[in-house]
């Protein structure tokens, strides 16, 4: 599907974040500190340096796991010296990529339209028409045929479809199929979201996938991606079949305008950018690094004037934490068939950012101070005030087994984390305050009034 955007400005950015999380009153202290994740770290001796507090929120894969791993067994030298010494710079990935081509499948919906007059009004008619995209395999049984994918919403909805039997515009005549073969499996729509443009289908009871060599991809952490990183876009352009083109990442994480798929709605919605070929059919299918592990969804394209020769990926953990909260939606029994999220009742916005570069490995960071600007609802409820800047947050179930844990060193962050909230879950925020750093009162979340629901129909 035809993708049309424009780059944000940090302006645009912060308004991002304040539809995302609405809130109305203002109170609190007059000015913020300047306060980051990594000062705080530095200053209280937590870390030694801004960059080695940054580098220790990595999650690493590939080549950085084994390096740490020779560190913790006494080698001295530098995350580069030691590519260069075991040769791993000009290292094939291919294996690793023909792993990850396993866990992608081609996609085919059909929708049924009425035909149109000249004038563009519909008839009594009807047509069906196709079209083609890919997804990601997030989990599978082989011993039962069974499997969930992850894809774009956009891949399955069509704006001038007569519709599902339960979501309109959403096709009720979907098949996947393998890399290499040619046998076509039948597919569910689970649910999606329309504002997240990921959608989730599912396969039960296959005998092609019993018999097939596939398997579910390998999640990497997004927010642990480097500029510069080679990556592989694998999906199914113009309904060909699956195929791979290879680039780099040419931004880690930056929020772009995007068409939704009801073609009428205008989504602000964060990416990776690369410059790996990316054309109609990529949709929905699977961006990876060199170690084969899944680093996004791909989405989009610029298809317009100006900067040219790029495509654009949803962050797997973005992606996947929509994809979890449909699937448990949907396993919970609920009819909205999409994504919820817990709902702070906050607006933030990015005070500064800074780029930091750590001497051991090479890679850039960015680091941004993450301001709140007002706070109702939830957040006024833990204590979270005007001016407070955000240092990490927390969730923990009913049984006190934490779920999830982030550093906010981008204003992305929470927005992702506040997705693998369930209720019944408690939420922990750390925020430095006037200089100092405040443990926020826990909230449990207990009633479905306390989320929003992201599903067929665009939230603004």
């Amino acid at each position: 599907m035809k993708k049309r955007w424009l780059a944000c400005t940090s302006l645009l950015v912060a308004a991002v974040m304040s539809v995302a999380l609405a809130g109305c009153s203002m109170f609190g202290s007059t000015t913020a500190d300047g306060n980051t994740p990594s000062k705080v770290a530095e200053s209280s001796g937590e870390a030694d340096s801004r960059e080695e507090y940054l580098a220790a929120q990595e999650t690493p894969s590939g080549w950085r796991q084994l390096y740490e791993e020779a560190a913790a067994d006494g080698y001295t030298g530098t995350y580069i010296d030691f590519l260069k010494e075991i040769g791993a710079t000009s290292a094939d990935p291919s294996a690793s990529v023909n792993a990850a081509v396993n866990t992608v499948t081609g996609i085919e919906c059909a929708f049924t339209e009425y035909v149109q007059t000249a004038s563009g009004r519909p008839t009594s008619q009807s047509q069906t028409v196709y079209s083609a995209g890919a997804g990601v395999i997030c989990s599978i049984d082989k011993t039962e045929g069974d499997a969930c994918i992850v894809t774009n919403f956009h891949v399955v909805y069509n704006a001038d479809s007569t519709g599902h039997e339960t979501v309109s515009h959403v096709s009720d005549d979907i098949i996947v199929y393998l890399y290499g073969s040619s046998e076509s499996i039948p597919a569910t729509y689970v649910g999606g979201s329309i504002n997240y443009d990921i959608a989730v289908l599912r396969v039960e009871d296959s005998e092609v996938l019993k018999e097939s060599s596939a398997s579910a991809a390998t999640v990497a952490d997004s927010d642990s991606i480097s500029v510069g990183e080679s990556v592989y876009a694998i999906g199914n352009p113009e309904g060909d079949g699956i195929s791979v083109t290879s680039g780099v990442v040419s931004v880690d994480a930056e929020y772009i305008n995007i068409t939704a798929a009801d073609d009428s709605t205008t989504l602000s919605l964060l990416e990776i950018r690369t410059d790996a070929a990316i054309n109609h059919g990529n949709s929905g299918g699977g961006l990876f690094n060199a170690s084969g592990e899944l680093v996004g969804i791909v989405n989009a394209r610029d298809e317009g004037d100006g900067v040219t020769g790029f495509g654009y990926a949803i962050p797997s953990n973005l992606a996947t934490a929509v994809a979890r909260s449909i699937i448990d939606n949907a396993n919970a029994g609920s009819n909205d068939k999409g994504a919820t999220r817990a709902t702070l009742g906050v607006t933030v916005q990015i005070e500064s950012s800074e780029g930091l570069r750590d001497p051991l490995t090479g890679k850039m960071y960015i680091e941004e101070s993450v301001i709140v600007r007002s706070s109702s609802g939830v957040g006024a409820e833990m204590g979270l005030n005007v001016n407070d800047t955000l240092i990490s947050a927390k969730i923990t179930n009913a049984e006190g087994t934490v779920i999830a844990e982030k550093a906010l060193t981008r204003m992305h962050m929470l927005s992702t984390l506040l997705f693998d909230v369930r209720i019944g879950d408690t939420l922990t925020l750390v925020v430095s305050r006037n200089g100092e750093t405040v443990e926020l009162t826990p909230h449990t979340f207990t009633s479905e009034s306390e989320f929003t629901l992201f599903a067929a129909k665009p939230v603004t």
